[in-house]
Order: C-alpha cells, then structure tokens, then sequence
C-alpha cells in the first residue's frame, strides 16, 4: 500500500531537495556509475517515477534530459517546480502529479528510472515500469541494510514481538534483481554505502515521529514518543542518524 497524499506532502516540508549534501553525494554517484555504463541523458527523454523533489530529475536535466516527473505528493512536486525555476532548467521538466498505477503511459521513454521510491512496491508496478522504456530502466532501492536508531526505538516501544508492522516502502534491489532473473532480463548493478544525518527541533522531530509510525500504520503514543526524542536530543537538537546499503540496477531493453 502506497502512504497517502497527506503524508507525503507532510513529509515534503522537510525532505531533503536536490542539493542537500548528502542527497547529491548518492545521486551525483548514482549519475556517474550510470555514465561509466556508456548511459548518456543528453537529450533523452526520461520518466522519473516518483520523483519527489526532484532529487534526480533536476541533475538529470542539468545533463540535458528531457524529464517528466511523476509523483503522487503536490507539495513534493511544489518543491521540485521551485528549484526548477530557480535552477534554470524548468523548461526541461513537466511534472505530472499520480500515482504509479493511474499515470497515462501515452508512448515509451528512452530512459525509466525509480530511485529509492515506495511507487515500485509489487510486481505488477515493476512490469509497468519495464513496459514504460524503450531504451534503459534504471532502479534504485535498499540494499542489504538500513538502520535508523530513532525509527527503530519507536516501533520498537509501540509494538510487542509478535506484532508485524506494516510498511510502505518500495522493493529491495535484492528482489528487483530477482525479478529480472526470473524474466531473463541481463542487467548491471552497484550496491554502496550511504549514511545522512538530520537535525530538527523538538517539536519538528515530534512530527517526524508520528509521520514514520503512522506510515506503517502504528498509532503514535505522546508520552512513548517524547520520551524517545528526549533521550536523542543534543544541544536542543534531536539528531536522526541513517546508515543504509542502496543498489543500483541498469538494464537495457533487447
């Protein structure tokens, strides 16, 4: 299940835009592992599902694509629109607002390309995906690991052992590699370690909270909460730290 619009556009006030550090530091290594495979955007057309704030369809663009970026959140799309403008290359995007399942695929791209985005979360989303590229697909998803303490601690203390908590998230690389072994699909692939740090205010970090558990559908409990957030708070500060495996999958179409 895909979160709702609420919650991405809650999430958009706060998510990480195109030139966050540590934001461009994995997609300019994502862009140039891709370059190395002979992949060139320079006037290609490029569809970016779920492209948030357009943390890969700006620097795409910059490359000379041609994008259209899709995405379920308005204000995630609000955000990319902004830096768009202000990068210079609006004129290179057009911003469609859907989900994966509804978006009209009108005609084939040269290049389809998912990075780390829950709007590939089940088979049937991944074979739209392949059916959407008439040249390349690119994915990007976790890897092996990926370990937020904060997160953890949450569900950890709103759920007993035997509880399963849902998550929304989008498919591992693992499985995407699967998938295109059972479908006799050559490609290439580059798993690397990523890690990024967020600073937020008290009450800042207290949305973040209630956002992550409520995407997987767990009810936030105030006190547990505010417990948590207090043991993480530094210098009236409450640090998120993220350690994480991402993996890149390129393949071409036969």
């Amino acid at each position: 299940m895909e979160p709702t619009f609420n919650f991405w556009d809650n999430m958009a006030k706060r998510y990480p835009r195109f030139n966050d550090a540590s934001m461009s530091k994995d997609v300019n290594y994502i862009i140039n592992w891709c370059q190395k495979k002979n992949v060139s955007f320079d006037k290609m057309s490029v569809l970016d599902i779920g492209a948030g704030t357009g943390a890969m369809a700006i620097p795409l663009a910059l490359k000379g694509a041609n994008v259209t970026a899709m995405d379920i959140s308005e204000g995630m799309l609000a955000a990319l629109n902004e830096d768009a403008n202000e990068t210079g290359v609006k004129q290179h995007i057009h911003t469609h607002q859907s989900d994966w399942d509804s978006f009209p695929l009108e005609g084939k791209y040269d290049i389809v390309i998912a990075s780390m985005t829950p709007a590939i979360s089940d088979l049937q989303k991944v074979e739209k995906m392949l059916g959407a590229s008439k040249n390349i697909g690119i994915y990007v998803g976790w890897g092996k690991y990926r370990i937020n303490k904060l997160v953890e601690a949450l569900v950890k203390a709103h759920t007993t052992a035997e509880e399963d908590c849902a998550s929304a998230g989008c498919i591992k690389a693992e499985k995407f590699i699967e998938i295109l072994k059972e479908k006799h699909i050559p490609f290439e692939t580059e798993f690397f370690p990523t890690s990024w740090k967020e600073e937020y205010t008290f009450e800042e970090a207290k949305e973040y909270a209630y956002d992550q558990l409520k995407r997987k559908e767990i009810t936030p409990n105030e006190e547990i909460v505010e417990s948590i957030l207090v043991a993480n708070t530094f210098n009236d500060k409450v640090i998120v730290q993220t350690e994480a495996e991402k993996g890149i999958i390129l393949w071409r179409v036969a």
